[in-house]
Formats: C-alpha cells, sequence, structure tokens
C-alpha cells in the first residue's frame, strides 16, 4: 500500500474488461469496458482525500484555513459534490504529506477526471435537479437493474413513445421546445446502452406497460417492436414481469440499482407515483430497498419468457 491506495489501483489509465475482449460500438456488441467517468472518480477522489484529512487529525476548518476557504468548500469535496480544482487537490496533498510520487500523480489524475464537462449540463434550464443528479450517477454507473410499473424505462423508450410519456406527466404549461429538449436528453441517455460505454442493464417491466397505449397503438406497437430488438443485446436483459406476480408493497414504485464495481457505494433511485425521485444511499435504506427490488425481479420471467409476451402483445396492437 502507498499511502492508504492498492498498488494495482495506480494506473490511471486502467479500464476493466467484461469477457476479456475490446469494446465494440452498438447495443448489440458482446465485449464491453468500462472507465469510471467523473462522478464516480469525484466521489472515490472525495472518500481519499477524507480518509487523507482523517489520518492526518486535522478538522474540516483546519484544513479550510490552511487553503483559505470555507470549511463547506473542503466537505463538498470530500462528499464528490464539488469540483475538483487541481490546485486545491496538489495543495491539500503537501498539507496531508503525501510523497509518494505514484500517489500523487492518481490522485491529481483523478482531480482532471472530476473536471470533465458533461453533456447533461447543456440541459440544466429543463433538467430538475434530482433528476440531473440521477442522469449522472446513471451514465457513471457500471450495472444498472431497474423495474418499473407503468411505462417503459427510460433507456429503453423510442423517441416517439418519450415525447408522449413527457406530454403526460408534465405540467399542462411545459412548452414544446422545453419537451422536445426532455426527449433529446432521454435520447442521449441510451448511448449509455451501447456496448463501448460498458453498462450492463436488466430491467424488470411490468406486463402492462407491453399493453397499456401510449400515444397511439403504432407508437406503442414500436415501442414493443424496440423491447423485442433490444433484448437481444447481451449486455442488456429485458424481463417482464406477468400480471399472475404476487402483489408486493413495494410493487407500485419504481426503482433503479446503481453499481459502480466497487469504485463507489451502490445507490438506489425510487419515484413513487406523485412524489419527486428520491436517492438512497444510507445502508440500512439501501439494504431495505434492494431486498423489495430483489422480491420484484423474483416474480419476473426469464427474458427467453418475456420475449414470446412481447411479441404476442404486438399481435394485439395490430388488430387496433
Amino acid at each position: 500500500m502507498r499511502d492508504g491506495i492498492a498498488p494495482e489501483e495506480l494506473p490511471s489509465s486502467r479500464r476493466r474488461a467484461e469477457g476479456g475482449g475490446m469494446a465494440t460500438a452498438g447495443i448489440g456488441g458482446s465485449s464491453m469496458t468500462w472507465t469510471p467517468g467523473p462522478i464516480v472518480t469525484r466521489r472515490r477522489l472525495g472518500g481519499e482525500l477524507k480518509r487523507l484529512r482523517e489520518s492526518r487529525g486535522y478538522k474540516l476548518e483546519e484544513v479550510a484555513r490552511s487553503l483559505e476557504c470555507s470549511p463547506s468548500k473542503v466537505s463538498r469535496l470530500e462528499n464528490g459534490k464539488g469540483i475538483p480544482r487541481t490546485r486545491d487537490i496538489r495543495d491539500l496533498l503537501d498539507l496531508y504529506e503525501v510523497s509518494d510520487d505514484a500517489t500523487r500523480t492518481l490522485l491529481l489524475d483523478w482531480s482532471k477526471t472530476g473536471q470533465a464537462r458533461m453533456w447533461w449540463q447543456d440541459y440544466s434550464d429543463v433538467l430538475p435537479p434530482v433528476m440531473a443528479t440521477y442522469v449522472e450517477l446513471e451514465w457513471d454507473a457500471y450495472r444498472i437493474t431497474a423495474y418499473e410499473p407503468y411505462v417503459v424505462h427510460g433507456l429503453l423508450q423510442t423517441e416517439d413513445y418519450a415525447r408522449e410519456v413527457l406530454k403526460v406527466f408534465l405540467s399542462a404549461a411545459t412548452s414544446d421546445q422545453a419537451i422536445e429538449r426532455l426527449v433529446d436528453v432521454r435520447m442521449r441517455r441510451q448511448r449509455a446502452l451501447h456496448s463501448d460505454h460498458g453498462l450492463t442493464f436488466e430491467c424488470v417491466l411490468d406486463e402492462s406497460t407491453l399493453h397499456r397505449v401510449v400515444g397511439s397503438p403504432s407508437v406503442q406497437r414500436a415501442q414493443v417492436e424496440r423491447l423485442i430488438a433490444i433484448a437481444e443485446a447481451e449486455h442488456v436483459d429485458v424481463r417482464i414481469r406477468p400480471l399472475s406476480a404476487r402483489l408486493v408493497p413495494s410493487g407500485l414504485d419504481s426503482f433503479a440499482k446503481l453499481q459502480y464495481d466497487g469504485f463507489a457505494d451502490d445507490m438506489i433511485y425510487i419515484e413513487s407515483p406523485g412524489t419527486v425521485g428520491e436517492l438512497v444511499d444510507d445502508p440500512v435504506g439501501l439494504a431495505e430497498r434492494s431486498a423489495d427490488l430483489e422480491l420484484l425481479r423474483a416474480g419476473a420471467l426469464s427474458e427467453q419468457a418475456s420475449v414470446p409476451l412481447m411479441k404476442e402483445a404486438v399481435r394485439r396492437l395490430n388488430m387496433l
């Protein structure tokens, strides 16, 4: 260990791979790589800075005086919420007497990654704060397991379906321009499903999402056909929870469990009818909600058994 960081963590260009292959473009690719992006990297850097501060016995106020800033700024850096400026990180490493060149290089590399400007920042005019945070966390996730009881998950929606969903759930005062920008956000989020991004995605959909007409029968049919097509991707698993599955207390909530392959702690995003989304990352809440999600997954069919239900839904929609 060098200043608390394992030697195998030191190469800043390290990438994680599944299947041992190189990345291939497109949703249907079978080999993937995953590299933590700015959000996860900021959280990991913050955790290491907090560990270093505590190991040296400094209080937040003492560090703030040394950096000539507020304690809240130091706290935000340690929580992964502040933008890590290279000069600040260098000053902190000096204060904490981190002398090992490899460790300093790694943490400074993390600070540079954490400064990267990402595409969703261009949509701050239409993205609510909670949703903007979720988009950031979703983009950096290594694995997502989701459950949707009402509509198809945003990462799986067609453009027309997304537009109709937004028209239903947003205020009538929302302009057409704002809706189109939010549709664009949803489509850009789906780039995380390209195999070179490295996300593994499992989504459980309530069977009603196959039959509930959104927009028009043709929009709904195209959506279900997309589910059938995307189910062929090795790193995307779409499963149906049939209407015959037993009712569970959490079955009215939308869940998304985001995992980061050890680079950061897991978290769960929950949306309940009529409420603002909630992020859960405390150990007790995470354990309880993970158990709820597992109950919902347990009642789902395998992907192989789910596809015939999707095809039957397409046949029914053709008759409307």
